[in-house]
């Protein structure tokens, strides 16, 4: 696999990882009557979720391309 290929494969795990904790802050900052912490995790949340859906797009796209395997090189 590319270095490319595996990069964003990567990224994107590191990213959902992230992604899924910003709801457990949510519920911190709102248990802490923090509304503009949690207005921040939320909109951090959807920014994440655009560069996923990105990500996604690039793997998926590849893939489908028959361009996401071993190269030659490998």
């Amino acid at each position: 696999m590319h270095n490319c290929n595996y990069d964003k494969v990567a990224l994107m795990h590191q990213l959902k990882q992230i992604w899924s904790r910003l709801d457990m802050y949510s519920k911190d900052a709102k248990g802490e009557d923090h509304p503009l912490c949690d207005k921040m995790y939320q909109e951090l949340k959807k920014d994440l979720e655009k560069h996923i859906k990105k990500l996604e797009m690039a793997v998926t796209g590849l893939a489908k391309e028959g361009k996401f395997a071993f190269c030659e090189k490998c």
